[in-house]
């Protein structure tokens, strides 16, 4: 490229892959089960089965992320993981799909499944922020008092197993790193005591919290 000229930019493809490859038959992305729950019946849920839906979303993402045969690169337009390793491949392979835009970068694939560079006990991956609550009367977003449109991020530990009190309290988790598990996402979200010692059983889950202002924790339950 000669100096002064403008770098061509590469077209995107917005043709349709193939079927079940990222989308079902009926044109929706191929996500976690929770995503999809969440996806589907969020403009006509209550806020507390919003909170319940996404927050089981961000724990099945969480822990699919940590799953080196798989993880967590490729996120449909709505956020959520493409759920299957052939999905992520396939938009790595196919970078100028409009359908694989949402990429978190190298450092949220594995290298070990050649999808990025991450090579120790966890990914790049955060979970979800500033999402939406509706309002299940007319499906669309909810706005406050003060006509903000009303909102909730997540914070998740990751490698870690967490029992769900009626308080955060009453709420721990166990940690495979015991104690040193640092929380990913939101940092002004209040999450549960973490347990020592180690607890190599609780490698590959995740405990999230999301929505913590509205109550989080007894949607929880």
């Amino acid at each position: 490229e000669k100096k002064g000229e403008k770098k061509e930019e590469k077209k995107l493809d917005d043709s349709r892959p193939p079927v079940d490859t990222l989308l079902a038959s009926d044109g929706k992305s191929l996500i976690m089960g929770r995503c999809g729950s969440y996806r589907d019946g969020k403009g006509a849920a209550n806020e507390g089965k919003q909170l319940k839906w996404f927050t089981d979303c961000m724990e099945q993402d969480c822990a699919l992320s940590l799953n080196d045969h798989i993880g967590c690169r490729y996120l449909d337009g709505d956020g959520f993981c493409y759920n299957t390793a052939k999905a992520q491949k396939w938009c790595l392979d196919n970078k100028l799909s409009t359908y694989c835009q949402n990429d978190g970068g190298d450092e949220w694939g594995w290298a070990s499944a050649k999808m990025g560079t991450a090579d120790g006990d966890v990914t790049g991956w955060t979970p979800a922020k500033d999402v939406a609550l509706y309002d299940e009367k007319t499906g669309k977003a909810k706005y406050d008092d003060s006509g903000q449109e009303a909102s909730f991020s997540c914070a998740c530990l990751k490698n870690c197993a967490c029992e769900w009190g009626i308080n955060l309290d009453k709420s721990k988790c166990r940690c495979a790193s015991g104690g040193q598990e640092k929380v990913v996402g939101d940092q002004t979200t209040a999450m549960p005591r973490i347990l020592d010692p180690k607890s190599s059983n609780s490698k590959g889950k995740c405990g999230c919290i999301c929505g913590h202002k509205y109550g989080k924790i007894e949607a929880k339950k």
